[in-house]
């Protein structure tokens, strides 16, 4: 693990990190430091596989998808769209991250009591979200 990781892990050991629940205590520079993955705003999704949190950022590309078409319909151009998930990415990059590593979560708890089983899997999620991006791509292609 990189010396940036284990610096901000220790942080959010401190302040009890899976939930932030005494986030409070840090100062400004320590919120920063542990809260925030800035890469994860440019590369989006793409910055959870590169982490190895693949259900998670197959999900961030089916709500990528989903979104694109959705507010592309209406006009919305797809750099906002982009920038919005990237937006979402950061600020959840940091804690999913040390989610996985400390405590080995895959995906969202309180998501996964929601979803079918086929979805709980990583081909599952795969599926649903290459169709999601294709249905995406094919869409602006024709645009």
């Amino acid at each position: 693990m990189a010396e940036s990781w284990r610096r901000r892990f220790e942080i959010l050991d401190r302040i009890d990190g899976a939930y932030f629940t005494r986030w409070r205590e840090l100062s400004e520079a320590e919120r920063m430091r542990a809260g925030l993955a800035w890469p994860a705003f440019f590369f989006s999704f793409l910055y959870y596989f590169a982490k190895g949190m693949w259900e998670k950022g197959l999900l961030f590309m089916t709500v990528y998808a989903a979104l694109g078409m959705a507010l592309g319909a209406v006009g919305v151009p797809g750099v906002l769209v982009w920038f919005w998930v990237g937006a979402l990415c950061v600020a959840c990059a940091a804690s999913d991250y040390y989610k996985r590593v400390e405590h080995g979560e895959r995906i969202w708890p309180w998501l996964a009591r929601r979803m079918p089983g086929f979805l709980r899997s990583t081909p599952g999620l795969g599926v649903v979200a290459v169709v999601a991006l294709g249905c995406h791509v094919a869409i602006a292609v024709q645009t």
